[in-house]
């Protein structure tokens, strides 16, 4: 990636573009659906320009399929021993926690509803990761010349990932936490198929999971 130079569009980007993105990622349902994905996509472009862009989102370096399995069982494994924390210790008084908010109304919707809201979570997905990598890479860049600069944007795109679920958590936050402990290894996988379809792909598979149960009922 080439150095970004400072001009108004990333003082732009980062000043307002990616802030109100995650702002409305984490207050306003629905549309902050949309907000992760416009403002990634934005911010991307005003940054890194769109033959950048188009280097990030190029088809995968394979072999992938092995990787990005073992990535995704990384990501349940993560949770599943986080979860299992929460369980033991009640933290955050989680047993009145039913989990993700969206996901909980896709059971009580028509099928247009759950439809219209499926479509709403896929976009969000694919955003989450243009909006994360909008802040990550270029952090990872300027940090690359530290031995533990990719590990610390990892951690910190984990922390970003995990605020913007605060309300689909309903503001609790051991419930984010864990939403954000368990997206590294879809973050890792940008870097493992050199590619941000990595992680948007694992990301889609990893929620469809708990989303497609839902659409059946």
């Amino acid at each position: 990636m080439k150095l970004i130079k400072i001009n108004y569009k990333v003082v732009l980007t980062y000043v307002l573009i990616i802030p109100f993105s995650f702002y409305c990622a984490v207050t306003v349902p629905y549309v902050g659906l949309l907000t992760s994905f416009l403002g990634g996509i934005i911010s991307l472009l005003l940054t890194l320009g769109s033959q950048q862009v188009f280097l990030l989102l190029k088809p995968m370096n394979k072999p992938f399929l092995r990787q990005m399995v073992r990535l995704l069982f990384l990501a349940f494994l993560i949770r599943l021993a986080l979860v299992c924390m929460m369980v033991m210790f009640d933290f955050q008084n989680t047993s009145n926690v039913i989990g993700n908010g969206y996901i909980t109304q896709l059971v009580h919707a028509n099928i247009v509803t759950k439809l219209s809201l499926l479509i709403l979570l896929l976009i969000e997905m694919t955003g989450e990761e243009l909006l994360l990598a909008s802040v990550i890479l270029p952090m990872f860049f300027y940090l690359k010349k530290w031995n533990y600069s990719w590990i610390f944007s990892v951690f910190m795109g984990s922390l970003l990932f995990s605020l913007m679920h605060l309300y689909a958590y309903d503001f609790n936050i051991w419930f984010c936490v864990i939403a954000g402990l368990s997206h590294i290894p879809m973050i890792q996988a940008w870097r493992v198929t050199n590619s941000l379809r990595g992680g948007i792909y694992i990301h889609i598979f990893y929620n469809m999971i708990s989303i497609f149960p839902a659409l059946l009922l």
